[in-house]
């Protein structure tokens, strides 16, 4: 296969703060991998929250056609937001690449995508998710997640942390009420977390949707039910293994436009944590052209 290139030059924005800093420190190499596949590259640095979306809007604007994430899944969210105003593409021929180096790259590993592995030689249409004024790239949930991410701070998290954090949330978490509507279907009751999922996989490796798929057209929508702590201590690990949807206390649907009511409740999406009482989501399927 003919390698794709679209730009002689394409623009690397680059969070060095993501991974813990870890994105800083090992720059050199991750910038001599890009340059085993490109002659040059285009270096840009965030200085901090929503910048990413500013650099890459500038870089579009200016003719940019191949813009490349280095991070984690909040900047990723972040870059692909910048491909878009008032959700309208500013180039709709450019590519967007992701080089994972945040602490949890839960969008990359639910689509298969590693380093090593990378040639940037072909694309796929991925779908986003409107939230309204922005997109969300991989997951967005409400209720235990959201105070999860509230307290671990901004950024996805390893697998290890986020399940420590977790735990320790759950013992002083109580269910709150929802009421939730997927194309037409209903259902309401009390739940942990409601998720909302466009990839398989959150919170570091945790596989809450394991049939979602960013290129289906379809959104995943998961509400697991009040779990006594034995029940969850004990199903924690089936989260890992991608089969806590057969769990009868576990909600699976999936649609294509969703809307969450509750009190005033805290979320996430990509690991950047908000607060809502209600919340629409529309699938954008194939908006987003991603070169691998």
């Amino acid at each position: 296969m003919a390698r794709l290139y679209l730009s002689p030059r394409p623009t690397a924005i680059i969070n060095p703060a993501s991974g813990n800093g870890r994105t800083f420190r090992r720059w050199e190499k991750l910038r001599a991998f890009l340059l085993s596949h490109f002659r040059e590259i285009r270096e840009r640095f965030t200085e901090g929250p929503r910048h990413a979306t500013e650099i890459a809007r500038e870089e579009l604007r200016e003719g940019q056609t191949h813009i490349i994430s280095v991070g984690g899944d909040g900047t990723l969210n972040e870059v692909a937001n910048g491909f878009f105003e008032e959700e309208k593409p500013i180039n709709p021929g450019a590519g967007l690449s992701v080089l994972p180096s945040g602490r949890g790259n839960d969008f990359a590993k639910g689509l298969g995508l590693r380093r090593k592995r990378m040639k940037f030689s072909r694309s796929l249409r991925v779908d986003l998710v409107s939230m309204g004024e922005r997109f969300f790239v991989n997951v967005m949930d409400l209720g235990l997640g959201g105070e999860v991410v509230s307290r671990l701070g901004r950024g996805t998290h390893t697998g290890l942390v986020y399940s420590l954090k977790l735990l320790g949330e759950f013992f002083k978490y109580r269910p709150k009420f929802y009421e939730v509507e997927a194309d037409g279907e209903k259902f309401s009751g009390r739940f942990l977390t409601v998720v909302v999922a466009n990839g398989p996989v959150f919170g570091g490796g945790m596989k809450i949707a394991p049939v979602a798929s960013p290129t289906d057209g379809f959104l995943d929508v998961v509400a697991v039910g009040a779990l006594s702590p034995v029940e969850f201590l004990i199903n924690l690990p089936r989260l890992y293994r991608g089969t806590l949807l057969s769990h009868p206390r576990v909600f699976h649907l999936r649609a294509r436009e969703v809307r969450i009511k509750s009190r005033n409740q805290l979320g996430e999406y990509d690991g950047e944590p908000f607060r809502a009482s209600s919340v629409y989501l529309r699938v954008r399927p194939g908006v987003l052209r991603l070169i691998v």
